[in-house]
């Protein structure tokens, strides 16, 4: 039951189930399809329901166990029973939205057995939208509740076991993004290529320059580029060393390569940089000088 908030939908429809006296290991409490008005709210404080959707469309905000998500187009969220649940839409992209509330003895044990306890939305599930169909197709049935909640139990453990198998792949590729990542930082002081960053991984460049983006939205040679100038910045401020012998302790081929590249990636030459902050720690020097 909504303790605060309200639900606003112009377009809802949806299928009720009253719950048994006795209520079993699984239980589908309801389904439906909603496009969520721009006043869609939802605040549960300690919820009786393990609620499931899938974002067909549009983008909102999850609040849930001290963490907050921004669930979209393609995601799922799964939140457990006796927690507090918020969410709500962005109300210039409100949410288009298929679900199932479901409840019952064996669902957070369900939920456990799957390694579900702290993780509640998983991102680019486009491949699991038809579990959720067959889940609300199978509650429109004529059939008896104890056969659609037999056929829709075993959809949701399908659901848990895909979305189960989605974390271990998950775990697996972040765990290679951030060795690509480790192996760019301790090697900017030197040229690296593309093939050779792909190499620490035993990856193709394709595969390595999506993977690298998909957990920092930037290429690994765009990050390690990033780096380097980081580095010349640094060197350029706070060390009186020549544009030729940071050229020199960067690995770069020449001092022309590195000023060039600098000017590229910054819009000015390393020697108007180093002037440009020596000029602003000289001010701010005097400034301190004045209020003493």
């Amino acid at each position: 039951m909504l303790e605060t908030g309200k639900a606003v939908y112009d377009y809802e429809e949806v299928k009720y189930f009253t719950r048994p006296v006795d209520m079993p290991p699984f239980w589908i409490e309801m389904a439906g399809i909603s496009r969520c008005d721009d006043k869609y709210h939802i605040v549960r404080e300690d919820s009786k329901v393990c609620v499931c959707e899938y974002i067909i469309s549009g983008s909102g905000t999850l609040h849930i166990c001290g963490k907050t998500y921004h669930p979209k187009a393609g995601d799922i969220y799964i939140l457990p029973e006796f927690e507090r649940h918020e969410y709500y839409v962005d109300p210039k992209d409100p949410w288009t939205k298929i679900f199932f509330n479901v409840r019952g003895t064996g669902v957070s044990s369900m939920l456990n057995a799957f390694e579900m306890k702290n993780k509640f939305l998983f991102s680019n599930c486009e491949e699991l939208y038809p579990v959720f169909e067959k889940v609300f197709s199978k509650t429109q049935e004529d059939i008896s509740k104890e056969q659609i909640m037999i056929e829709c139990c075993e959809h949701f453990v399908h659901l848990l076991f895909c979305l189960y198998n989605k974390i271990k792949t998950m775990d697996e590729t972040l765990e290679e993004a951030q060795k690509v990542k480790l192996f760019i930082e301790n090697n900017i002081e030197r040229e690296l290529s593309v093939k050779e960053i792909a190499a620490s991984i035993y990856r193709s460049r394709d595969y390595t320059n999506r993977l690298f983006k998909r957990y920092y939205d930037v290429t690994p040679y765009a990050y390690y580029l990033e780096l380097r100038v980081e580095k010349a910045k640094a060197l350029l401020q706070h060390t009186t060393l020549s544009i030729q012998q940071i050229s020199e302790k960067l690995g770069y081929k020449s001092g022309k390569c590195f000023s060039e590249q600098f000017q590229y990636m910054t819009g000015m030459t390393a020697t108007h940089y180093r002037k440009i902050e020596h000029g602003a720690k000289r001010d701010n020097t005097n400034k301190e000088d004045l209020e003493k």
